[in-house]
């Protein structure tokens, strides 16, 4: 056995340093480029629990403003002042939608408070609250970062 040792160039390893530096250039390149992959794949990691912990904070700040209010137009009012967020776009292509389907009624009055959508409409307004949440999806798990997106 020490005859095969000596013939290979020694003793064995006793470290993982000594054992890369005795490697072949190819372990070497293969090693080189993994270690590239997994500081890729800790950044990516990283971005993504920092752009989930933004939107959490985001919708935090969104249900407050939502909580302190009483009315869909002071609602309305309350979102449009905070910073652009998915919780923002959704809610701002609900409203829009709903004022197209019930013009004046972000205005609530006396004579149109107690009126109501019908199925059809609260279903066209589910369907466009469904696009936008899965829009939203997508913008986030393309790698996106949500702030450049379009106000459309």
């Amino acid at each position: 056995m020490s005859l095969i040792l000596m013939q290979i160039g020694g003793a064995l390893p006793t470290n993982p340093w000594e054992m890369i530096l005795r490697s072949s250039p190819v372990i070497k390149i293969v090693l080189v480029i993994l270690a590239l992959f997994s500081v890729i794949s800790w950044f990516l990691i990283f971005l993504k629990w920092w752009q989930f912990r933004r939107v959490s904070k985001q919708a935090d700040r969104f249900f407050a403003e939502l909580e302190r209010t009483a009315r869909l137009e002071d609602a309305y009012r309350a979102v449009m002042k905070l910073p652009m967020s998915p919780y923002r776009r959704i809610l701002k292509e609900g409203v829009n939608f709903f004022s197209e389907l019930r013009p004046g009624a972000l205005q609530q009055t006396e004579t149109n408070e107690h009126e109501t959508l019908t199925m059809t409409q609260l279903e066209a307004l589910r369907m466009v609250f469904a696009k936008e949440v899965g829009a939203e999806r997508d913008l986030m798990a393309r790698f996106c970062l949500g702030w450049r997106r379009s106000a459309r």
